[in-house]
């Protein structure tokens, strides 16, 4: 039994020495394109349809340790909410941002073509742009925040994410599911005059990337 154990540890020893010499850093760069579905969560609830836009950017990723690295993005989001009426009319509210994720990129599969991903981390934004359409007929049914300016344009959350990536002679090429919540409010808390005490964007996105490795050891 002793020399089981023995010959186990060793192999295990072996093949963990093995594993950290065969790893080589890298440095990839690359673009990511799909789209996304986003909501806001207000309270107390208000009725919405998901919003679809359109979301992509550039990712920076580099793997310092054997199935861990960091990875850098600057992402444009389309997002926002709509709204639909008892009666008759709807409220649409469109939101462009400028996203800075800074995430814990890990990965399993170490010498396979195909590997599967996880990202998770912060990210901060900025908003770029926000519009409203307005065809709420009945006044009854107007809600506080119709035509009221967001409190900031400065918002920060966390996002996580799922990918299966391919890597070939010509790159790599990932199809990833993310989510993202936001911790900040788009509107400044309640009081006697404004009745709601969370606003605070949701989005889930789906896109397809491709990076190409810029250096490795």
């Amino acid at each position: 039994m002793r020399s089981f154990l023995t010959i186990l540890i060793l192999w295990l020893t072996l093949s963990f020495v093995s594993a950290q010499s065969d790893f080589k850093r890298e440095l990839n760069i690359g673009l990511s394109q799909g789209g996304a579905v986003s909501r806001v969560v207000f309270d107390p609830y208000v009725d919405q349809k998901l919003y679809e836009g359109y979301t992509g950017g550039l990712i920076i990723r580099y793997i310092s340790e054997p199935q861990l690295g960091i990875q850098i993005e600057a992402n444009y989001l389309q997002r926002g909410w709509i709204e639909k009426t008892k009666t008759y009319g709807t409220y649409k509210r469109s939101q462009e941002i400028l996203t800075l994720p800074l995430m814990t990129h890990l990965y399993f599969g170490k010498q396979t073509k195909m590997r599967f991903q996880v990202v998770l981390g912060p990210y901060g934004a900025y908003l770029l742009k926000d519009t409203e359409k307005n065809l709420v007929t009945d006044t009854d049914e107007y809600k506080e925040y119709y035509g009221k300016a967001v409190a900031r344009k400065v918002e920060f959350g966390y996002s996580g994410g799922i990918s299966v990536a391919l890597r070939t002679q010509i790159g790599i090429f990932e199809l990833e599911g993310r989510y993202s919540h936001c911790l900040t409010n788009l509107f400044k808390p309640g009081d006697e005059e404004f009745p709601y005490l969370g606003s605070r964007p949701h989005s889930i996105g789906v896109s397809i990337h491709y990076l190409v490795k810029i250096q490795g050891r």
